[in-house]
């Protein structure tokens, strides 16, 4: 008896673990767009302020996910209206969504992909200023770029928001210069550059891409130390 009151009482909590996670929504960028053009509906853009001011959709309050108050953010909210989530891909929009589900919001909705596939989907952002930011390249652009027969091609997906992009900038920049003769470095910020980082796929920074002669032979996602990025650069160069 006691072990089928054991297996009950599981069942119950995953159950009710399950079925608060199913509360959030995940939409496509076209679904989202019908949503949030909805009346009533309240827009939230849990990235920093500093990617919000770079753009955003139009409507959105910036409610930073990664602040000190970020719940009592969201119980600022009202719990009868509808609420819409997005981030830059879809990750911490996603566990803010099933905050406020925990919190006891019902409408709870989420972008997929965030404002990265937003900006693939050719739907419209702003800036602070009310103006319309730069669509920066195009993925023919990137493959002109990587497609270098003299040298490989060093691409570094960051974001000037980005603290451990910050932390490895020096690290690439030294053994660029090092080995300037036979490697280039190619930046790319993945705000201002969208469609290529859409069309990447790129879920994460910072992200590390080797290419020789156009074709990818190496990345790393996260930050790496000088020694094992030195190493790995040396199986390539020649």
């Amino acid at each position: 008896m006691k072990a089928f009151f054991a297996t009950f009482f599981i069942a119950l909590i995953f159950t009710s673990c399950n079925s608060q996670t199913s509360a959030v929504r995940n939409l496509n960028p076209d679904e989202f767009q019908k949503g949030i053009t909805a009346s009533g509906t309240q827009l939230v853009d849990v990235r920093t302020p500093e990617e919000y001011r770079e753009k955003h959709i139009a409507g959105a309050v910036n409610m930073n996910f990664n602040s000190n108050n970020f719940k009592e953010q969201i119980n600022s909210l009202d719990k009868s209206k509808p609420v819409y989530f997005y981030c830059l891909a879809g990750g911490r929009s996603k566990k803010a969504a099933e905050l406020a589900v925990a919190e006891g919001f019902s409408g709870v909705y989420n972008l997929e992909k965030g404002i990265t596939g937003w900006l693939g989907a050719n739907k419209p952002v702003t800036t602070a200023n009310g103006t319309a930011p730069e669509t920066g390249l195009s993925m023919e652009d990137y493959l002109a770029h990587i497609k270098n027969p003299e040298k490989l091609v060093l691409v570094d997906f960051n974001a000037v928001w980005c603290g451990p992009c910050k932390q490895l900038k020096p690290t690439v920049t030294k053994l660029v210069k090092k080995n300037s003769d036979k490697l280039e470095l190619f930046e790319i910020d993945v705000d201002k550059n969208p469609k290529v980082a859409t069309a990447m796929n790129i879920n994460g920074i910072p992200l590390l891409i080797l290419y020789k002669n156009g074709k990818e032979v190496w990345r790393n996602m996260g930050l790496i130390d000088e020694s094992d990025l030195s190493a790995k650069l040396k199986q390539f160069i020649n």
